[in-house]
C-alpha cells in the first residue's frame, strides 16, 4: 500500500532519496534487458539444424562450428549483460538498505514535524464544528462546519499514515531478500505496550478506543481528537527512545515493593524417629565383621491408601 507520508520522509533525507532514485533506476534496467536463451541452448540449437539438414539431404551445412560458437557468444554477452543489472539492482537495495539505517532519525524527524502540523489544523477543525460529533450534526451545523469536518476525514488519514510510516521507519530496514518477521515482531510489542504515541502513556489507565488505535494502527476520529488534546504527543527518533518509554511508562517490579530476601532466623526442625518394621535389617556395612543383629521393631506395616480416594 501506497504510504505518501513516508514518501515524503525518505524522500526529505538527502542520502535515502538518492539510494531510492539509484534502485528504482536500476530496476528499470533490469526490465529492458535482453532476455534471451542460454549460451548452452543457443549452441545446442545450431548443432541440431545441422544434424536435421544432414539427414533430409545427405549434405552437411557449412560453417557449423562457425554458426554455433556464434551463437554462444551472442547468447553469452547477453546474458551477461542481465547478470551485471541484476548486480546493480541487489547492490542498490543494499544501497538504501545503509542509508535508512544510517539516516532513519532524519526521516523520523520529519514525520514528528508532519505530526505537529497534522494535530495543529485537527485542533482548529475541531473547534470550527464545536460538539457535532456526526456528518448529520455537521450538516445541520453548516457554514464552516461542513469544510472542517471534510478536512478532519483527510487529517485522520494523515495521521493513520505518519503512524505507519512510523514504525516501518523505526524498525530495523529488512536486509535484501530476507524475511520482516523480526522486524514484524518488534513493532508488534512497541504497539502492545501502547510506546510511540504519547510519552509516558500508560496502556493500563488509557482509553479502550486509544489503545485499540494503537494496536490495530486504525485511527478514528475520536482517536484523532483525543490524540491532538495530548500534550506529550510524539513521534521516537530511534528504536532505543520506544525502549526507553516502555521503560519509563512500565518500570520493573524491583524499582517497588520487592521480595524480602533478608537472612531470618528459623527454629530449628524436629524429625520424627525412623521407623522399624518386622522385616527391617541393620546395614552391614563391613563385610569382615560379624552381621549386626536385627533392630527392634516400632512400627507395623498398615494396608496401603486406596488410590481412587472415592468410591461410587
Amino acid at each position: 500500500m501506497n504510504n505518501p507520508e513516508l514518501a515524503a520522509a525518505r524522500a526529505a533525507v538527502p542520502q535515502i532519496a538518492t539510494a531510492e532514485k539509484l534502485l528504482q533506476a536500476a530496476k528499470e534496467l533490469l526490465t529492458k534487458a535482453p532476455v534471451e536463451e542460454s549460451p548452452e541452448a543457443a549452441r545446442e540449437a545450431v548443432i541440431e539444424r545441422a544434424a536435421d539438414a544432414f539427414l533430409a539431404g545427405g549434405a552437411w551445412p557449412k560453417q557449423v562450428g562457425h554458426d554455433a560458437a556464434k551463437a554462444y557468444a551472442e547468447a553469452d554477452v547477453a546474458l551477461i549483460e542481465r547478470q551485471a543489472r541484476q548486480r546493480a539492482v541487489i547492490r542498490a537495495e543494499w544501497a538504501v538498505h545503509d542509508a535508512l539505517t544510517d539516516h532513519s532519525s532524519a526521516a523520523l524527524e520529519h514525520l514528528g514535524k508532519r505530526l505537529e502540523e497534522v494535530l495543529s489544523a485537527a485542533r482548529t477543525a475541531f473547534e470550527t464544528i464545536g460538539g457535532a460529533r456526526t456528518a448529520e450534526d455537521v450538516i445541520s451545523a453548516g457554514g464552516d462546519a461542513v469544510a472542517a469536518w471534510t478536512r478532519l476525514r483527510e487529517l485522520t488519514a494523515d495521521l493513520e499514515n505518519i503512524r505507519r510510516a512510523q514504525w516501518i521507519l523505526l524498525a530495523a530496514p529488512r536486509v535484501p531478500g530476507g524475511s520482516a518477521s523480526d522486524r514484524d515482531a518488534r513493532v508488534h510489542l512497541w504497539k502492545r505496550a501502547a510506546a510511540g504515541h504519547v510519552r509516558g502513556l500508560n496502556p493500563d489507565t488509557a482509553p479502550a478506543f486509544a489503545r485499540d488505535a494503537i494496536l490495530t494502527g486504525r485511527v478514528t476520529l475520536e482517536f484523532l481528537r483525543w490524540t491532538a488534546t495530548q500534550e506529550g504527543a510524539f513521534v521516537p527518533t530511534s528504536d532505543d527512545e520506544v525502549e526507553a518509554e516502555i521503560a519509563t511508562s512500565r518500570p520493573d517490579a524491583s524499582d517497588g515493593e520487592g521480595l524480602d530476601i533478608s537472612p531470618a532466623v528459623v527454629p530449628a526442625r524436629e524429625y520424627r524417629p525412623s521407623q522399624v518394621y518386622d522385616h527391617s535389617t541393620a546395614p552391614h556395612l563391613d563385610a569382615s565383621q560379624p552381621t549386626p543383629a536385627k533392630p527392634t521393631p516400632n512400627a507395623t506395616v498398615g494396608d496401603p491408601a486406596p488410590f481412587v480416594p472415592h468410591y461410587t
